[in-house]
């Protein structure tokens, strides 16, 4: 069906008010003056033009070239000789006025691959056609001059002229191949790249550098060494941070780890290019004992996507100009830095390599790469989403298994943990001991990140709560899934806990409470899922379910917080929630008694901490080191003391949770 692009709906206001003007009086038909024809074609729409819902499909635009108006009612556009398949049906009423353009969704799926798009007038006669080449995502193929003859491949311009477009040159088919895959090697080796078609100049990098505007020339095989003792180049770009332009932390002063990244393209004598290849190669590593047994994830990002001033997602950039003209109103307001902005228009297409705890090769793909995160944005150190999509050349979910976990997914976080720069484990606690709580939690594997060749810190690999993970976890259907934040509970009575699956609420006041989480919870930080109807599952019942996540800004630390008083003085009604259920606050108090005893209880908890502090210590000592210029023995002694913080929490909060239980549950 057709779609009103809400970022473009002065497309359709100049087609309605045709209508009203022509009401009273004869209509012109296009057959008197000539046709209207098929000006643009978007076949993978990832973030260029969105519509009323959100969503983002493909879509078609017309344009009325003559100098008259023409009733599109009743046209038909499709992509098969059958005008019973596939077709889109042009609504009655809909004239397009001279020089005006009609676009929509035409509710069936274009590929990307190419084919034929055809326009069908009321007499079923075939006025326009047009073969599309095969085209990449947020790219077009267009007339250069709207209506003319002429076709190119050129940056969308959904309603607009596609004079204000800009042609973009073809590419040619082929791919440049590798002597060695991707992978980790021992020691030093010769690479030989060849193009998959005769005769063709090949370009390439070692650094992560896009090949086609700074590539050297391939002559001879290149050589694949530990690359170092090589100096770092991406890390030293200080518009990351304002930690970094301000001066209050340094960049790096020690070469970083850096593994061989090759992007090369092959050349015809025209120039133009084939898409970019890449292989990532880790030299030396077996002799390095932090990444043993640790899972490794290479991501490689065209660097101007990352660090362009306009449009560079990881950099301060022209957002943050025009936030300083501002006047700088709050330093973390949404939309002061590249960093901060959001959705789809952010992502920028990435090479995701997973190689597993054994450092084989688990994952090699195209995706989607986002940075994630509130005011950890403007930290040194980035989370990122990671998105799988067809659209980039890959698949809408990737199955890969690494570190005795098996993951399926259709997207997942390089997580850095917040503000818990210090252990990076207060999340992974709480999601352990929540595991069998109701509440929803993800799984992680401990990872190092390597970006565009250098290292970027330890992260955790994790599931991603979007609804297809919520879906696989429980077994429900993605599209009866609702995902709500605290603050889309408006309607009235929606914070009746009757609207809730009452133990995992209870669970998740409990758990919460035992971990002392404050500072950004509860009056943020608050999410819930539910199915919208009743499947007849044991998650499908349409009641709301707490999600568990970022954890990380104030848990763990304070024993002596009195949570319950923080609870009740928050925005977030916890008395809303629970003044219709007398009971509610006498079975919190036996809650945290039972969880106290079991999933938290003191023991298990402080086996836990030093099971995952000395799986991650290796590679804590070398985030610290990367991102606070310490020496090995004063980062190992910083992680080992922040790690006792917590441990001691969990050994004394015990005791203060009985004098506040007693005062504010136990009296009521």
């Amino acid at each position: 069906m057709g779609v009103f692009f809400r970022k473009y709906s002065h497309i359709f206001f100049l087609a309605l008010f045709t209508v009203a003007f022509l009401a009273g009086g004869a209509v012109t038909f296009l057959h008197s003056s000539g046709n209207a024809v098929i000006n643009e074609v978007c076949t993978s729409n990832v973030s260029c033009c969105e519509d009323e819902k959100g969503q983002y499909p493909d879509w078609i635009e017309i344009y009325n070239p003559t100098m008259q108006n023409i009733d599109l009612s009743g046209f038909i556009v499709n992509k098969s000789t059958d005008l019973k398949k596939e077709k889109f049906i042009i609504p009655e009423g809909t004239v397009l006025a001279p020089g005006s353009f009609y676009l929509f969704d035409p509710g069936f799926t274009l590929s990307s691959e190419g084919g034929t798009i055809n326009l069908v007038d009321k007499g079923m006669q075939y006025i326009d056609r047009v073969t599309l080449p095969k085209l990449k995502y947020d790219t077009t193929y267009a007339r250069s001059i709207d209506g003319k003859p002429d076709w190119e491949c050129m940056t969308p311009t959904p309603g607009y002229s596609n004079t204000e477009g800009s042609q973009l040159p073809r590419m040619i088919e082929g791919s440049v191949l590798a002597s060695y895959d991707t992978g980790f090697y021992d020691d030093e080796f010769e690479l030989k790249l060849s193009s998959s078609a005769w005769g063709r100049d090949i370009y390439y990098t070692v650094d992560g550098s896009d090949p086609r505007t700074e590539g050297i020339l391939y002559d001879r095989p290149i050589r694949i060494y530990d690359r170092s003792k090589d100096a770092n180049k991406w890390s030293m770009i200080p518009e990351t941070s304002l930690e970094y332009t301000e001066g209050r932390m340094p960049l790096p002063s020690d070469p970083l780890d850096k593994c061989t990244v090759i992007r090369a393209v092959a050349a015809d004598r025209y120039k133009r290019f084939t898409d970019v290849s890449t292989y990532t190669y880790f030299v030396g590593f077996d002799e390095k004992s932090a990444y043993d047994g640790l899972t490794v994830v290479s991501a490689v990002v065209e660097p101007s996507d990352l660090y362009a001033h306009d449009d560079g997602i990881m950099v301060l950039g022209s957002d943050y100009d025009a936030f300083v003209a501002a006047g700088s109103p709050d330093e973390y307001d949404g939309s002061s830095a590249n960093f901060t902005r959001r959705g789809r228009t952010t992502e920028r297409e990435a090479v995701i390599e997973v190689f597993d705890s054994l450092h084989e090769n688990v994952l090699d793909t195209k995706a989607g790469i986002r940075i994630k995160g509130l005011s950890s944005r403007w930290d040194v150190q980035k989370s990122f989403s990671v998105i799988f999509r067809q659209a980039y050349g890959g698949s809408f979910r990737e199955a890969f298994s690494t570190d005795r976990v098996d993951f399926d997914l259709h997207s997942f976080s390089l997580d850095k943990c917040g503000q818990d720069e210090e252990t990076k484990m207060i999340d992974v606690i709480m999601e352990s001991c929540m595991r069998d709580s109701g509440c929803a939690t993800v799984r992680r594997v401990p990872a190092a990140l390597f970006l565009n060749g250098e290292y970027w810190g330890f992260y955790w690999l994790s599931e991603r709560f979007d609804k297809t993970f919520l879906a696989d976890r429980y077994g429900v259907r993605s599209d009866d899934v609702e995902y709500r934040d605290k603050n889309d509970f408006t309607e009235d009575g929606a914070w009746n806990v009757g609207n809730f699956d009452r133990e995992s609420l209870l669970n998740y006041y409990a758990g919460n409470i035992i971990v002392a989480h404050e500072t950004d919870w509860p009056d943020f930080n608050v999410r819930f899922w539910r199915t919208l109807s009743d499947e007849g599952t044991p998650y499908g019942d349409a009641k709301f379910r707490p999600v568990i996540f970022d954890m990380n800004s104030d848990s763990m630390r304070y024993p002596d917080f009195d949570s319950f008083s923080y609870l009740m003085e928050s925005y977030y009604p916890f008395m809303e929630v629970t003044e219709d259920d007398e009971n509610f606050r006498r079975d919190l108090a036996d809650r945290i008694d039972e969880m106290n005893e079991g999933c938290f209880e003191t023991g298990r908890v402080i086996s836990l901490i030093d099971m995952i502090s000395s799986r991650i210590k290796d590679q804590m000592i070398l985030d610290k080191m990367r991102y606070y210029n310490l020496t090995p023995d004063e980062a190992g002694a910083s992680f080992e003391e922040s790690v006792n913080v917590i441990r001691r929490f969990f050994e004394t909060r015990g005791t203060y949770l009985e004098q506040y239980k007693e005062r504010y549950l136990e009296g009521k």
